[in-house]
């Protein structure tokens, strides 16, 4: 019975030292969980800043795309409205050739050329304008002009020319008058 006892005696302390083994595993197991769930939620939270600053990035590139979107949008409405504005110019021009303005600078700037390119220069003019200019010494006027009006003064040979025609002096101040149209409109921006 000895023998018994001992086995007896033997089992309650493997038990024992079992139940030791399993708790101290459980209580083990516990913290690694513990452990693992606060490193799982530590990087989930990294994961969400990561896709949340993504996502600010990415939302910061497209509204900065439509600004510049816009700002393209609206430069070309301006420009075409300044080109508009400048075609509605040239339609004007048609008629300024009955101005007293158109006269008087056919009557300063004509004479003056052909006096600068010396006797037997030839002033061209649209038809209708000849009547416009006033008498010029040693200058024959030709009614052979295409365009809107103004003149074209040339040298006796032909080398020399001072053109004098709407087109040209308008393209000469084009650049000014562009501005200035969108001074008007846009209010000098």
């Amino acid at each position: 019975m000895e023998i018994e006892k001992l086995k007896g005696s033997l089992l309650s302390e493997a038990e024992a030292e079992a139940e030791k083994i399993v708790g101290t595993a459980q209580a083990d197991a516990k913290a690694m969980l513990s452990t693992e769930r606060a490193k799982l939620s530590a990087l989930r939270e990294k994961a969400e800043e990561e896709v949340e600053k993504t996502l600010e990035e990415q939302r910061n590139e497209r509204i900065a795309w439509a600004r510049l979107e816009a700002k393209r949008v609206l430069a070309e409405a301006r420009e075409d409205t300044i080109a508009g504005v400048i075609d509605q110019f040239f339609q004007e021009l048609k008629n300024v050739r009955k101005s007293a303005d158109y006269k008087k600078l056919l009557k300063e700037s004509v004479p003056s050329a052909a006096k600068e390119l010396g006797k037997g220069s030839v002033v061209h003019v649209v038809k209708g304008d000849k009547a416009k200019l006033p008498k010029i010494t040693g200058a024959k006027v030709k009614e052979d002009l295409k365009g809107l009006g103004g003149a074209l003064v040339e040298s006796p040979g032909g080398s020399i020319r001072i053109d004098l025609t709407l087109e040209t002096l308008f393209e000469s101040r084009r650049d000014e008058l562009r501005k200035s149209i969108s001074d008007k409109l846009f209010g000098g921006k």
